[in-house]
């Protein structure tokens, strides 16, 4: 554990990934406590910030200092107000849809830096969101592995995670047609 600048506190969760921050209050971001937080995400890859209250318009705006935000996805409904924050809301009548191990919008040529999530409703026991370091995991292969994989490129499309539908540069639309919509 330890903090660093001001009183921002940085505890890390595992030895390959993850940071606790806490002792900020994000509907009141500075600059120079953007930049701490920007710094941790590089450092620790993901980032947990727990009882925070925050905004609509300060969950933009966090957002916001990490670039460009994704066009509000065409699919899934929107925060009134904010089409950029999407709502995902589940429960045993409606179970997720991402219940599998992803990252967030890969199917795209340049995918997002980074997803912001805010969890508004948690079950006591299950509801998990897991994560996991593929750069720790890619460090752990044995060198041989490493050099067979060099020079490879990998396809990202919806595959099993919505359906078997996904080509070209269309995942929209493919969405659409698995949905019947």
């Amino acid at each position: 554990s330890g903090a660093k600048g001001g009183n921002m506190r940085i505890i890390p969760v595992t030895p390959a990934i993850g940071a606790e921050i806490s002792e900020v209050d994000l509907n009141h971001l500075t600059d120079a406590l953007a930049d701490e937080i920007y710094d941790t995400l590089i450092d620790r890859h993901v980032i947990f910030f727990r009882g925070q209250d925050i905004t609509p318009a300060a969950h933009v705006a966090l957002a916001q200092t990490f670039g460009e935000m994704e066009p509000p996805h065409p699919i899934y409904p929107h925060r009134e107000g904010f089409p950029n924050i999407m709502v995902l809301e589940n429960d045993g009548d409606n179970p997720p849809d991402t219940d599998g191990w992803h990252t967030d919008v890969t199917y795209k040529p340049n995918p997002p830096f980074a997803s912001l999530l805010v969890a508004r409703k948690v079950p006591p026991v299950g509801g998990d969101t897991l994560w996991m370091s593929l750069c720790a995991a890619y460090d752990a292969l044995p060198e041989d592995m490493k050099a067979q994989l060099e020079g490879m490129q990998a396809v990202h499309d919806m595959g099993d995670f919505r359906n078997n539908f996904a080509s070209g540069d269309d995942p929209a639309g493919a969405i659409t047609a698995a949905h019947g919509r």
